[in-house]
C-alpha cells in the first residue's frame, strides 16, 4: 500500500514539475493571437534546415550503430587479448561533455589541416558526434549480445556457417538494440546544441535558439521545437515496441553461458583495428588537450576554481534525486499494467524533447512571480535534469530488476516480510551495481550538460560548464584546450573515486 502511494506521489510530482512546464507553453503559443502571424514564418529554408538537420542525425546514429555493431561483436563476443580494457577505455566519450570533444577534435584537425575549414562544416560535425555516440551504440548491442543464449549458436553453428548464423540468427536477435541504438543515438544528434554552435554549423537547435535569444521571437522558437517534438514522438511510437522491451544498458545478465567466437587468422586484424579506433577517437583527442593546453592550465584553473563545488554539488544532488525517482518507476514498471507504464512513456517522451526546447519550456512556465522561487534558484536545473535524465537510470534499473529471481520474492512474502523491507533488504543489495551505474551515468550527464544549464542558471551563479562555454567565444586556444582538460580530468577522477566509495561500501556489507 505505502509503495503505491509513493509511485503516484512520484507520478503527480513529475506531471506537475516537468511535465505541466511542457504542456503550458505548448498550448499558451497555440492559443495566442499571434499564432497565425508566426506559422506563416514557417517557410520553405526552415522545412530545408529541418531536413537537413534530420539527414545529418540519421547518418550520424547509422555510423554509430554500424560501429557499434562491429565493435561491440569484438569486445562481448570473442576473446581478444584485453577486451576489458577495450571496452572500459572505449567509453570516454561517454564520460565528458560533447563540446569537450569538440574542442579536442578542432585542435587535432587543426594540427593536420592547418585550419578549422574542415572542422568547422557538416561533415566536422558529423565526425565528432559519431565519435561521441558510438560508444553508446556499443553498449546497447554488446548488452543484447551478451544476453545470447548460448545454446542457439552452437546449435546453428553445427549445421550452417559462422557468417550465415551471423546475418541470420545473431542480427536479428539484436534487432530491438539495433533498433534503440539508432533511435536513441538520432534522438542525441538532432537534440545536440553545443557542438553545432561551437563549430559555427547551422542546424535546427541553433535556429531555434536564435530564435528565442538573439531576435526574442518566443513563439516563433516554440512552434519550431514543436516540429522537433512530433517527430521525435513519431519516431518513439513507430519504434515503441522495441524502445520500451529492449533490455539495453544492462549490467550482467542472467547467468546464461555465452558463445565467444574464435577469430583465427583475423584476430591480430582485429586488434590492430581496435587499437587504431582507440587512438584516433580517444587518446588522440585527450593527447591534443594535453598538448594545447598544457601551458595554460594554471590560468585555466583559476578561472574554473570558483565552479567546482557548485557544479559538483548540483550534479551529485540531482543524481540522487534521478536515481531514487527511477527507481521508483522502474520497481513498478516491470509488473505495472499497460496503464501504469503511461510513466514509462512519459519520462521517454520527455527524454526525446531537445534539451534546448525544454530549457525554453520551463523559462516560459517557471518565469512568474509564484514560481520565482524555483526559476531564481538552483532548484530549475535540478527539475529539468529529473525530467531529462530519469528514462535512462528506469531502463537500467527495470533491466536489472527483471533478472531478479522471482522465487526470492515470492519466498519474503509467504515469510511476511513487508514490501519496504523486502526492497531494503532483498532487491536492492541485489541490483545494488546497477543503481550504481545509475547513479555514474546521471552524474556524467548532468555535470557536462551545457544546454539545459545554459537556459535556466540562476543569474550571479557560477557553473563550470557555462564557464567554459563563455570563455570559448574570445579566449586563446591554448587556454580553451586547458579548460576542456580541467574538465575532462574533473569528470574522470569523480568517476574513480564513486567506484572505489562503492567497493568500500561493497566490501564493508559482505
Amino acid at each position: 500500500m505505502k509503495t503505491n502511494f509513493l509511485y503516484k506521489v512520484t507520478f503527480v510530482l513529475f506531471s506537475v514539475f516537468v511535465l505541466l512546464p511542457i504542456l503550458y507553453t505548448l498550448f499558451s503559443v497555440f492559443l495566442e493571437e499571434s499564432f497565425l502571424d508566426n506559422l506563416r514564418l514557417i517557410n520553405s529554408s526552415t522545412f530545408l534546415l529541418l531536413f537537413r538537420s534530420i539527414a545529418i542525425s540519421s547518418l550520424i546514429a547509422f555510423l554509430s550503430t554500424g560501429l557499434g555493431v562491429l565493435l561491440a561483436f569484438l569486445l562481448y563476443k570473442t576473446k581478444l587479448s584485453f577486451r576489458k580494457g577495450f571496452r572500459l577505455l572505449l567509453l570516454i566519450p561517454l564520460f565528458v561533455s560533447p563540446y569537450i570533444l569538440a574542442v579536442a577534435w578542432k585542435d587535432v584537425l587543426y594540427l593536420f589541416f592547418e585550419n578549422h575549414t574542415f572542422i568547422a562544416s557538416y561533415k566536422g560535425l558529423v565526425l565528432i558526434l559519431t565519435s561521441i555516440f558510438t560508444p553508446l551504440s556499443i553498449l546497447i548491442i554488446g548488452s543484447a549480445l551478451s544476453n545470447i543464449n548460448s545454446q542457439i549458436e552452437e546449435s546453428a553453428l553445427l549445421i550452417v556457417s559462422p557468417r550465415t548464423v551471423m546475418f541470420r540468427i545473431i542480427l536479428p536477435l539484436i534487432k530491438p538494440a539495433l533498433i534503440s541504438s539508432f533511435v536513441l543515438v538520432f534522438i542525441f544528434s538532432i537534440s545536440e546544441f553545443t557542438v553545432p554552435s561551437y563549430l559555427g554549423v547551422k542546424v535546427f537547435t541553433t535556429e531555434i535558439f536564435t530564435q528565442f535569444s538573439a531576435f526574442y521571437n518566443h513563439a516563433l522558437a516554440v512552434i519550431q521545437s514543436a516540429l522537433l517534438i512530433l517527430i521525435s514522438i513519431f519516431l518513439l511510437f513507430s519504434e515503441g515496441k522495441y524502445l520500451s522491451e529492449a533490455a539495453f544498458l544492462s549490467i550482467g545478465t542472467k547467468g546464461n553461458q555465452q558463445k565467444f567466437h574464435e577469430l583465427g587468422r583475423f584476430k591480430i586484424v582485429a586488434l590492430i583495428f581496435l587499437l587504431a579506433y582507440l587512438f584516433s577517437s580517444v587518446l588522440m583527442p585527450y593527447f591534443m588537450l594535453v598538448f594545447q593546453g598544457m601551458n595554460d592550465l594554471g590560468k585555466a584553473f583559476d578561472l574554473l576554481k570558483p565552479t567546482i563545488f557548485n557544479s559538483v554539488f548540483l550534479a551529485l544532488g540531482s543524481s540522487v534525486l534521478i536515481v531514487l525517482v527511477g527507481f521508483i518507476v522502474a520497481y513498478f514498471s516491470v509488473k505495472a499494467s499497460k496503464l501504469k507504464k503511461i510513466f514509462d512513456w512519459i519520462l521517454l517522451i520527455v527524454f526525446a524533447i531537445p534539451s534546448i526546447i525544454l530549457g525554453i519550456s520551463f523559462i516560459k512556465f517557471y518565469n512568474q512571480s509564484a514560481l520565482s522561487f524555483i526559476y531564481t534558484s538552483y532548484a530549475i536545473i535540478v527539475i529539468a535534469y529529473i525530467g531529462k535524465f530519469t528514462f535512462i537510470a528506469s531502463k537500467l534499473i527495470s533491466n536489472a530488476i527483471r533478472q531478479v529471481p522471482k522465487s526470492l520474492n515470492e519466498q519474503a512474502i509467504l515469510i511476511g516480510i513487508s514490501p519496504l523491507k523486502r526492497i531494503r533488504k532483498i532487491l536492492i543489495p541485489i541490483i545494488a551495481p546497477s543503481l550504481f551505474v545509475a547513479f555514474v551515468i546521471s552524474f556524467i550527464f548532468s555535470f557536462s550538460e551545457l544546454s539545459l544549464t545554459m537556459m535556466l542558471y540562476p543569474p550571479g551563479t557560477e557553473i563550470m560548464p557555462i564557464k567554459v562555454f563563455t570563455i570559448m567565444a574570445n579566449a586563446p586556444q591554448s587556454l580553451v584546450s586547458a579548460m576542456s582538460l580541467i574538465v575532462f580530468s574533473i569528470t574522470l577522477l569523480l568517476i574513480v573515486i564513486f567506484h572505489l566509495v562503492y567497493q568500500k561500501i561493497k566490501n564493508t556489507n559482505v
